[in-house]
């Protein structure tokens, strides 16, 4: 389970999203929200999120310490918020299946045979993270028109956006070809990036942009994380069901 949690920890499906009490101090604060016009519109159009949708194979792969390990893994997403999770070993053994909704967490540890039950407000009260930035894995953008945000014009195909989230300071930066984020800073209280999320090789599916390869590098913990997302199925007509493992020590997360 030490594994799990790590890997949700570091953000490979839970966004890398980290909860900063004091962010706003890193972003200045304007009394006027500027998040409107046709190039934000349109990059928020193109968010995976929108829909229903299933990684159906990604690799991942964590270095840490000088320590590299590897996973398989698949995400199944039904709109609004519905996330099924399967983590493999390289050859193909499943060794946890995670289901994320907006309340609750559920854990089926197939290794141990234990099932851990939670809140989503467990993540948040132990780890700092929050589920609002989970779609940021798959390089879609999270705001809404009540966030503070503050944004340039484009220069040189570039919009640079400086946004709190819920509490999140966030630095985004949008291709203005693309409609697109290429890269996404987390901001501590002194300004500097603390997590940093890279998105490259973009495909189009189904006139949706998705990049193939993302990045993440954890500043603080000296830990990158790449993933590397090789088949989806965008639309995807199926639904989001959890099975807890039968006879399943249950633990809960507290």
């Amino acid at each position: 389970m030490r594994k799990i949690v790590f890997i949700l920890i570091l953000g490979v499906f839970m966004g890398s999203c980290f909860v900063s009490r004091n962010a706003g101090n890193g972003v200045k604060r304007n009394s006027k929200v500027l998040i409107s016009g046709n190039i934000l519109e349109s990059v928020k159009s193109q968010n995976i999120t929108n829909g229903n949708f299933f990684i159906k194979k990604a690799e991942i792969e964590v270095v840490n310490q000088n320590r590299k390990e590897k996973f398989i893994g698949n995400l199944k997403f039904e709109n609004p918020g519905k996330y099924l999770i399967s983590i493999k070993s390289r050859t193909g053994i499943e060794g946890a299946r995670i289901y994320i909704s907006g309340d609750t967490i559920l854990v089926n540890d197939r290794v141990n045979k234990k099932m851990y039950f939670g809140t989503s407000f467990y993540l948040e009260r132990k780890y700092g993270l929050t589920q609002n930035c989970l779609p940021l894995i798959f390089g879609d953008v999270v705001f809404e028109e009540t966030d503070l945000c503050n944004k340039e014009l484009c220069s040189g195909d570039k919009l640079n956006i400086s946004c709190i989230v819920k509490g999140i300071a966030l630095k985004y930066d949008i291709d203005c070809k693309m409609k697109k984020a290429i890269s996404i800073n987390m901001i501590t209280n002194d300004a500097q990036p603390y997590i940093l999320i890279k998105y490259e090789s973009f495909v189009n599916i189904e006139n949706i942009l998705i990049p193939r390869i993302v990045e993440f590098e954890d500043m603080k913990y000296n830990t990158k994380i790449k993933i590397r997302i090789l088949k989806v199925e965008l639309p995807w007509n199926g639904s989001v069901k959890f099975i807890p493992g039968k006879g399943y020590e249950l633990i809960e997360l507290v």
